[in-house]
């Protein structure tokens, strides 16, 4: 925690008050028992409780302010300006529950010592106080002048099991650190986790790696921080700490799943049925390559009859594959109104459409190169990668699918005017949305383009129903 001057000496004054306050009034009760003849009991004890209370928390604010050196507030302040990630650390107390066991005990011990006018008991108090105090004190001195710095991937796809490693700098001169725990928390667009490692012994000026995995199954951007440092030795019964607040930003893709190779003929061919027969022509599909034997699996769609008919045996058109092919993928993300009362898509389907995107997408890239792939989405805002054809922006239309959220904002309308605006001869546009694929039918048949979006638009509807049929993704355990 960030502490000015000012406020630090007003907390520091305020706590040995409480202590001194405290204090003071139980001596006092002590050597003259005025608390005892003039309150009623149960507001006595309260009394006695309350002043107790009041000096333990005065011991505690005290020592934990004056832990806080000099030297640390300067290392802190030069360290914000070498990186504005790593803001001054907060120092941290909690009380587990053998701390508040022992705790207890020791109030019993003191106010039996005090009502019963025993000094047996005082003594067995002092004895353990004395180890409680110099838990806290130790534990803190563990984790002071640390630093820890994180090493991890920045792009990483869902499903996949990632490493991060924390390296735990001593930054002591004399001091080792003894049974250090270091909690990351991860924070993601839909989930929160926690890594934990526990570091056995850090030697002074030396420094020691750690590494923990985890796996993030929700795309997005998750946040890695702050970073919280704890040890409870040598006792266990205090717990003393730092938070470093130091962030990482680690981005998750959506899952690449796996295309059945009907569909994917289906794809190269541009048209809006799989099964249809129709011969292969115009300049965006592929090559013709020869005429050759029918084969057992050949489609019945390939044969040329001129030359079977001519050999008396089926004879089958081959093609090669054009590695020119263009392709337009839009990404729909709507959501409806909830005003309306109608539902809205639930995140399966948001993440079975951008799933089923970046499969496709990353396929045509591996095969004809990311100078061929123009990326449209359209949910809560629209993004937009074209043409890249340089390495360094490989990435940049995986970056918006993992960010993309759905949206009502724009209209089929919209998305007509989109692909009509981009679409050529030699571009294969497909259609990936959460709508109903009607409702694109009636737009094009009111707007009087039917027969384009029909033949040069392959639109699927992103339910997993519809999908599975060709669409798979590998589970992950």
């Amino acid at each position: 925690m960030s502490i000015s001057e000012p406020s630090s000496r007003t907390m520091i004054l305020a706590a040995l008050s409480a202590m001194i306050l405290g204090m003071g009034i139980l001596l006092s009760e002590l050597a003259t028992g005025i608390l005892n003849r003039t309150l009623w009991w149960p507001f006595m004890w309260l009394a006695y409780l309350f002043m107790l209370m009041t000096s333990v928390w005065g011991m505690k604010t005290l020592l934990e302010l004056q832990g806080q050196s000099e030297w640390e507030r300067n290392d802190h302040l030069s360290l914000r300006k070498k990186n504005r990630k790593n803001a001054p650390a907060k120092n941290l107390w909690k009380l587990p529950i053998e701390g508040q066991m022992y705790l207890l005990m020791a109030i019993i011990m003191l106010l039996g010592a005090l009502f019963g006018k025993t000094n047996t008991l005082m003594l067995i108090f002092a004895l353990m106080a004395g180890p409680f105090i110099v838990n806290g004190g130790v534990s803190f001195a563990m984790t002071r002048r640390l630093q820890i710095e994180r090493h991890l991937p920045e792009r990483i796809m869902a499903g996949e099991t990632v490493s991060i490693d924390i390296c735990l700098e001593n930054r002591k001169r004399i001091l080792s650190c003894c049974l250090v725990t270091v909690e990351d928390r991860i924070i993601g667009p839909r989930e929160m986790l926690t890594g934990k490692l526990i570091f056995a012994q850090v030697p002074a000026r030396q420094s020691r790696t750690g590494r923990y995995q985890a796996r993030f199954v929700q795309r997005g951007r998750y946040r890695l921080g702050p970073t919280r440092i704890v040890s409870r030795f040598p006792l266990g019964i205090v717990e003393r700490g730092r938070q470093m607040e130091t962030y990482d930003d680690l981005l998750v893709y959506p899952r690449i799943g796996h295309i059945a190779a009907w569909w994917k003929r289906r794809l190269s061919d541009g048209q809006e049925s799989s099964r249809t027969a129709q011969g292969r022509s115009g300049a965006h599909q592929d090559e013709f390559h020869r005429i050759r034997e029918y084969r057992p699996g050949d489609e019945l769609r390939s044969i040329h009859w001129k030359t079977t008919a001519r050999r008396n045996e089926l004879m089958v058109r081959e093609y090669r594959q054009n590695r020119d092919r263009r392709l337009l993928l839009i990404l729909d993300l709507w959501t409806k109104d909830a005003k309306t009362g109608q539902d809205i898509p639930n995140r399966e389907v948001v993440e079975n459409a951008a799933s089923l995107a970046a499969t496709i997408g990353w396929g045509h890239i591996q095969e004809c190169g990311p100078q061929q792939l123009d990326f449209v989405c359209f949910g809560a805002e629209r993004s937009e990668w074209i043409r890249g054809s340089r390495t360094d922006q490989l990435h940049g239309w995986l970056d918006q699918l993992a960010l993309a959220e759905p949206g009502k904002k724009f209209s089929p309308t919209d998305i007509q005017e989109e692909i009509l605006e981009r679409q050529s001869g030699t571009t294969r546009c497909v259609l990936i949305t959460t709508r109903k694929d009607k409702d694109y039918r009636l737009v094009t048949s009111t707007g009087g383009t039917e027969s384009m979006m029909s033949q040069n638009v392959m639109i699927v509807e992103a339910t997993p129903e519809k999908t599975a049929e060709f669409f798979q993704m590998e589970t992950t355990s």
